[in-house]
C-alpha cells in the first residue's frame, strides 16, 4: 500500500505539474496566438462582408443601368417611329399639295385655252362677218348701181347672215 501511495503522491504531483504547464501553455497561446488569430479572423471577416456589400452594390446600380438603358432604348425606337411618323405625314401633305397646285393649273391652262379658243372663233366669226358684210356692200353696190347708207348696209347684211344660219 505504501508503494502505492507513493505511485499515488508520485502521479498527484505529476499530474499537478502538468495542470501548472498546461494553463502556462493555454496562456501564452491565448495572449500569443488567439488574439493576434481571433483579430486577424476579425479584420477578415469583416472585409469579407464588406465585400459582399460593395459586391451586392455594383450589381444593384448595374441592374439599375441595364434597366435605365433598355429604357432609353424603348424611348429611343418610340421617337424614331414618331420622327418616321410626322415624316411620312409631312411628305404626304407634301405631295397633296404638289398635286393640287398642279391640278390647279392644269384646270386653269384648259380653262384659258377653252377662253382663248372660244376669243379665236369670235373673232374668226366677226372677222367672216366683217368679210361678208363687205362683199354683199360690194355685190349689192354693182347690183344696184348707187352707194348704200350705212342703215341699209346693216339690214342688207343681217338679211344675209340670217339666210346663211338657216
Amino acid at each position: 500500500m505504501q508503494i502505492m501511495l507513493a505511485a499515488i503522491k508520485l502521479e498527484l504531483g505529476d499530474t499537478l505539474y502538468y495542470l501548472l504547464i498546461f494553463a502556462a501553455l493555454l496562456w501564452l497561446v491565448n495572449h500569443f496566438a488567439f488574439g493576434p488569430v481571433s483579430s486577424m479572423m476579425e479584420k477578415r471577416r469583416k472585409k469579407v462582408i464588406s465585400d459582399l456589400d460593395d459586391a451586392e452594390n455594383k450589381q444593384k446600380k448595374a441592374e439599375l443601368l441595364a434597366n435605365q438603358r433598355e429604357a432609353e432604348l424603348k424611348n429611343s425606337k418610340q421617337e424614331a417611329t414618331q420622327i418616321l411618323s410626322i415624316a411620312k405625314s409631312n411628305a404626304e401633305k407634301t405631295k397633296d399639295g404638289i398635286i393640287s397646285a398642279a391640278n390647279s393649273e392644269a384646270a386653269s391652262i384648259r380653262e384659258k385655252a377653252t377662253q382663248d379658243a372660244a376669243q379665236a372663233k369670235a373673232d374668226a366669226l366677226n372677222q367672216a362677218h366683217d368679210a361678208v358684210a363687205d362683199i354683199s356692200v360690194t355685190i349689192a353696190e354693182k347690183l344696184i348701181g348707187k352707194n348704200l347708207s350705212m342703215a341699209d348696209q346693216k339690214d342688207l347684211v343681217d338679211k344675209f347672215i340670217k339666210g346663211l344660219n338657216e
